[in-house]
């Protein structure tokens, strides 16, 4: 057993954690994100332990692993941008169809003409 084995078998684990949370991303399951969470905040502390050197495999797994990690986070980063976005347009929307005292405004299509007197 050479002696990057461990850290290789620990970092081969984190890098199919960084696929399921590939998976759980892509379709929507939060529950299965927070246990993955967990499940890596664990391995990265067993990785911190090992003191063994890093030999070209181990190098490769690494390189892997943080294109990997850099893909999730643009997965989520985008993902919440859409959250966002959808929030503003409900909100806009909200905004446009109530007035005071939560009444509905009847707001038709097309332009409206304004007044410039005050």
């Amino acid at each position: 057993m050479d002696s990057g084995s461990s850290l290789n078998t620990f970092l081969l684990a984190l890098n199919d954690l960084l696929l399921r949370e590939r998976q759980a991303i892509t379709h929507l399951r939060m529950a299965q994100l927070d246990e993955i969470q967990q499940e890596k905040t664990r391995l990265l502390k067993l990785l911190n332990r090992i003191k063994q050197p890093v030999d070209q495999e181990s190098t490769e797994l690494i390189g892997r692993i943080q294109a990997n990690n850099e893909r999730n986070r643009r997965l989520l980063e985008s993902g919440l941008k859409l959250v966002r976005r959808l929030q503003d347009n409900v909100f806009r929307r909200l905004a446009l169809t109530y007035a005071a005292h939560g009444r509905s405004l009847q707001i038709g299509a097309g332009p409206r003409l304004l007044s410039r007197s005050v």
